[in-house]
């Protein structure tokens, strides 16, 4: 492993400082934003991003240590996200120099942003001086129409199993439309495929540009956004995630790898009304190929940290992203499909011995034996969610495990994951430094 220099969480090798560019943009600008090497186009697009980032943390709690165990009572925002908002000020004062207007977000840096409302503010003001700038070289594109999610269309003996996606329609009508301009199931579920146990309620919400626009909504929508976390852990005890979120202005330049617009082919709308019908997308092959480091990374960081004696919640974890990984594979080579097509699409590009990790993965998956949750955590949930399940699969994890009733070998997995990531990255990123090289 001694082929690997370290770049904050990033293990890196020697020839992929010709990609910084694109898979450690934020290493990128803070090395080359002075010496005049990023450009305006650059500059807007990584921008972008790391409002995405921000609001997506924001939206789905984004709290404090602190805020995350004492919760309604503490709702402070995580030193990872006060440190990403404070370090967008030297690239907005770079636009702003080079004639794009965000004057108005760099006064309101003058002021001390330490906790939710403070924070709120600052996120909407960069985001309403954002919405100004004009977007070049996109495409206008139909977004498939999602249907109204039915759970009376779903089959009879799954109704009381799927009874917490009931309720979070309801409760997404009564609490969330106020804020957003779409919400969707997408994954599995939507699709009436899932496994019982398994199958975790995958949702992406649009927050509208009326929300963004009024910090006191954003900060209203965030709390309702967290407590609705309890009906996906009503799904899966062992869900890791809370809700994709982007912004309306999201929209109107849109990167496919914050949702590919192709997947809306196959989710269901939880509100009556579809109001989202046209996307402007733009390239995003820089963010593909990131999304795909990411991965990778993941995979040589637990493999170099020989990282085998996991918790059921990292276990999960853990073959959630080795599932995932086809899709973001294709993606990185400009394919985005629906996840379930992914796999025969990418298993061609790789030898029969390499993907068995993946086909293993998959057969867990089918035949997953859920372990379920303890009464007290679901009435726990609907105070604190997200602190409810951590707690929830610690016990699991002292009663039960999780990794021999379901024959997990995460030893297996990590080590062959990685070389699989590894021979997948090698193809992508060797061609993407022949095209550097070359220009």
């Amino acid at each position: 492993m001694k082929t690997y220099g370290k770049i904050d969480d990033f293990y890196i090798k020697g020839d992929e400082e010709y990609l910084f560019k694109d898979i450690l943009p934020s290493y990128y600008v803070k090395q080359n934003l002075d010496k005049g090497h990023v450009s305006t186009d650059y500059a807007l697009r990584f921008v972008q991003n790391e409002l995405n980032e921000l609001l997506h943390s924001f939206v789905n709690g984004g709290f404090s240590y602190k805020g995350y165990v004492l919760f309604p009572l503490v709702r402070g925002i995580s030193r990872n996200n006060l440190e990403k908002i404070r370090k967008l000020k030297q690239i907005m004062i770079f636009l702003n120099d080079n004639g794009y207007d965000f004057s108005d977000s760099i006064k309101m840096y003058a002021g001390n942003i330490k906790n939710s409302k403070s924070f709120a503010i600052l996120l909407s003001s960069l985001y309403q001086d954002f919405s100004s700038v004009k977007h070049k070289n996109t495409k206008l594109i139909n977004k498939p129409k999602c249907q109204e999610l039915n759970i009376n269309s779903y089959k009879k003996f799954d109704l009381r199993y799927l009874k917490p996606l009931a309720e979070l329609k309801n409760y997404a009508n009564r609490h969330l439309k106020q804020y957003l301009a779409g919400f969707y199931l997408h994954g599995s579920l939507a699709t009436k495929d899932y496994v019982k146990g398994w199958s975790d309620a995958d949702t992406l919400a649009v927050v509208s540009k009326e929300a963004i626009e009024n910090p006191e909504k954003l900060l209203g929508l965030r709390i309702k956004m967290y407590y609705m976390r309890h009906f996906l852990y009503m799904i899966d005890p062992l869900q890791h995630h809370g809700s994709i979120i982007i912004s309306q202005y999201d929209l109107d330049n849109y990167c496919k790898v914050y949702f590919p617009v192709e997947i809306f082919k196959y989710a269901k709308s939880f509100f009556k009304e579809d109001g989202i019908s046209k996307i402007r997308v733009r390239d995003c092959s820089s963010e593909s190929l990131a999304k795909l480091f990411w991965f990778v990374n993941y995979f040589r960081r637990i493999n170099i940290q020989k990282s085998y004696n996991m918790s059921s919640y990292d276990a999960k974890n853990l073959l959630h992203c080795i599932t995932l990984f086809p899709t973001v594979y294709l993606n990185a080579k400009g394919i985005f499909v629906y996840k379930r097509l992914s796999f025969e699409m990418a298993k061609k590009d790789f030898k029969k011995e390499a993907w068995e990790v993946i086909d293993y993965a998959s057969s867990i998956r089918r035949n997953w034996k859920n372990t379920g949750s303890l009464p007290f955590i679901r009435l726990g949930s609907s105070i604190n969610p997200l602190l409810a399940y951590r707690l929830n699969s610690r016990v699991v994890d002292f009663f039960k495990d999780i990794k021999k009733i379901n024959n997990i070998n995460t030893k297996y997995l990590v080590e062959n994951m990685f070389r699989l990531s590894e021979g997948a990255w090698n193809r992508i990123k060797n061609a993407k430094i022949k095209k550097v090289q070359f220009f």
